[in-house]
C-alpha cells in the first residue's frame, strides 16, 4: 500500500528540489545536477524494481497451494541474482518513522540479503536519509544476529548500494574480500 502512494509521488521528485530564494516561494521546478541527480535516477529505477517485485511476489503467494506460491515466486524476474532465484525466501521490512523506510530482503537461516532499500521519495535532506537508512541496515542486522546467536550475516546487493546517500562508514558496512570472506563481526557487507 505505502509502495503504491510513493509511485504517484516518485514522478514528480526527480524535479522538485525545493524553494529557490531567488526564483521566490513558489519554485520548486530545479532539476538536480551531478552525484545526487545520478543517485536520484538510481533510486526511482530500483523503486520501479522494488514495487515491480513485491507485487510480483504477492500475485504469487495467491496461488491456491503454498507450494505453488514457492514456484512462482522463484519465476519472479528481477528477483534472479548472480543466476539463482532469490525470491521464495523474500521477504518486506518497513520502519513506518519518518521518514519511512522499506527493504525487500532475502531471508535464509544463515544468511540475509537485502535486495533493495528505499525510503520515502520526498524526502529531500540527506541527512534523515542517511539516518533513515543506518536505522533500517541496523535493525535487520540486529534481527539476523538473534535469531543465531551472533552466527549469521546480514550482505547488500551491490546494486542496491549504489542507491544509499550514506557512506560506507556513515552506514556501518564494509565489502566481502575476493576470498569471499564477510568483513569483521558486527559488519554488515555488500556483495
Amino acid at each position: 500500500m505505502l509502495t503504491k502512494q510513493w509511485q504517484g509521488l516518485l514522478q514528480e521528485v526527480d524535479q522538485k528540489v525545493g524553494i529557490v530564494p531567488e526564483l521566490g516561494s513558489t519554485s520548486v521546478g530545479v532539476k538536480r545536477f551531478g552525484p545526487e541527480l545520478k543517485r536520484r535516477t538510481l533510486c526511482a529505477r530500483q523503486f520501479e524494481r522494488f514495487y515491480e517485485n513485491t507485487f510480483a511476489l504477492a500475485m504469487a503467494d495467491k496461488a491456491t497451494t503454498p507450494d505453488i506460491a514457492r514456484a512462482k515466486r522463484l519465476l519472479v524476474p528481477n528477483l534472479i541474482v548472480d543466476g539463482q532465484a532469490r525470491g521464495a525466501h523474500c521477504a518486506t521490512f518497513a520502519s513506518l518513522t519518518s521518514p519511512a523506510t522499506i527493504a525487500l530482503v532475502e531471508t535464509l537461516p544463515d544468511e540475509w540479503s537485502i535486495l533493495a532499500l528505499t525510503v520515502n521519495p520526498t524526502e529531500r535532506n540527506i541527512d534523515t536519509i542517511v539516518a533513515a537508512e543506518y536505522a533500517m541496515i541496523t535493525a535487520l542486522n540486529s534481527q539476523v544476529r538473534a535469531l543465531k546467536a551472533g552466527s549469521s550475516s546480514l550482505r547488500l546487493l551491490a546494486e542496491a548500494r549504489e542507491t544509499l546517500a550514506g557512506s560506507s562508514e556513515q552506514l556501518g558496512i564494509a565489502p566481502i574480500d575476493n576470498s569471499g570472506e564477510a568483513a569483521a563481526d558486527g559488519e554488515k557487507t555488500v556483495w
